[in-house]
Parts: structure tokens; C-alpha cells; sequence
């Protein structure tokens, strides 16, 4: 599974460092991780499949001095365990928090914990930073997310928390999701999103456009 599609979550925050910030990018999954780096910040996204080796690799910074921010759906499903791991922890999307936090670092004021509240969407988005993804590590290295969340409400479902409970569904314009997949090469695409059928006139209005 993890090798057939890249993960689009620290790529998608990595849009928000300015110009002169270095930023590198490992998927564990499909990567070789050597500990030898000395960044400034390590950034971890944790789901509960990779939760254990996400911690080991944090503690193993934080041992060296390394400021580790941890977030994703399990750090948003089970803050308290996660918070001994890491200096900051973000809960849900980080489009909102994630530059916040990024501010306060340069102020040499990092807070514990940052909370995203507002109203998430797709709008203003900057674009993925596809350019530190190593496309020759996967099957179809054409992922996308067009649509945020999922308008439904399940109880059993891993995700809920994150996207509280089916009120936070968002759509980009379609536009804007055409002229993303223009720019991608080769035609294979591999959708990310949660429901892509959520919102039933942007899918129809998306694959016409497709088509």
C-alpha cells in the first residue's frame, strides 16, 4: 500500500516554509532513514499503523537536542499520548496551525500544543511541494486531495476526530483541481481523498472536466 502512492501531508506543509528554508522529506515506508541529520525541527506525521516507530524516531531526535513537532490522525485522536514524544503537537489539519507555529519557532516562543478551530478549507491553499517527493519510489507517484474530509458521520470511523464529525467537508474549485492535474505528469492519478464523492456536483462537474 505505502509504496503504491506518495502521502501528500508533510509535502502540503512544507508549501508554507519561506524561500531560504532547507526541507527535506522522508517516507520511512519506501526510504532508507538515516539519524546522522541535525535539523532544526523535525516534523513526524503519526497514523496509527506507523505510531510506535514514529515515537522511537522522535525520541531519538529529542535524545540529540532536535526541537520534534508530531502530528495526524493519531496525535489529533490521542493528544495525551503523543504530547510525551514531542515539543509541539498540532491537532487536525495544519494548513492553520502550521504557520502559526512556524511564526512563534522564529520568535523562539514554540507553544505545547496548537489546536486548528477555524473553518478548514481547500481555498488559498499554496501549492504541494511536489518537488521533495521522490516520484521514482512509487507505482503511481500522481497522488491528489480535491476534496477535505468526508460529509458523513460514523462513529466506528478513525477519522472523525480529525475532520469533527463530518462538519468540516470542503471542495477546491474545479477549476483549480483541473488545472492541478494538468500539471501533473503522465496520466495516471491517484486520488487521496477520504469521499471524493461527497459533494456530488464538484465530482460530476471534476470528471466531466476529466473527461
Amino acid at each position: 500500500k505505502y509504496s503504491l502512492f506518495p502521502p501528500l501531508g508533510l509535502a502540503t506543509l512544507a508549501a508554507y516554509l519561506a524561500d531560504d528554508d532547507e526541507a527535506t522529506l522522508v517516507d520511512d515506508h519506501v526510504e532508507t532513514w538515516s539519524e546522522d541529520d541535525a535539523p532544526d525541527i523535525v516534523v513526524i506525521q503519526v497514523y496509527i499503523t506507523n505510531a510506535s516507530r514514529a515515537y522511537a524516531i522522535a525520541d531519538r531526535y529529542r535524545a540529540k537536542g532536535v526541537f520534534v513537532a508530531l502530528g495526524g490522525l493519531h496525535v489529533t485522536s490521542l493528544p495525551e499520548e503523543a504530547a510525551p514524544h514531542a515539543d509541539a503537537i498540532f491537532l487536525g489539519p495544519g494548513e492553520e496551525t502550521f504557520p502559526q507555529f512556524l511564526a512563534d519557532f522564529r520568535a523562539r516562543a514554540p507553544k505545547l500544543r496548537y489546536q486548528s478551530l477555524k473553518g478548514r478549507t481547500l481555498e488559498n491553499i499554496p501549492p504541494v511541494r511536489r518537488d521533495l517527493i521522490r516520484r521514482n519510489r512509487y507505482l503511481v507517484p500522481n497522488s491528489i486531495v480535491v476534496t477535505r474530509g468526508c460529509p458523513q458521520h460514523c462513529d466506528f470511523c478513525y477519522k472523525d476526530a480529525f475532520f469533527e464529525g463530518g462538519r468540516s467537508f470542503s471542495t477546491q474549485r474545479v477549476a483549480a483541481a483541473l488545472a492541478e492535474i494538468e500539471r501533473l505528469p503522465g496520466r495516471p492519478l491517484y486520488f487521496l481523498d477520504d469521499h471524493l464523492l461527497g459533494g456530488r456536483r464538484f465530482a460530476a462537474a471534476l470528471f466531466d472536466g476529466m473527461r
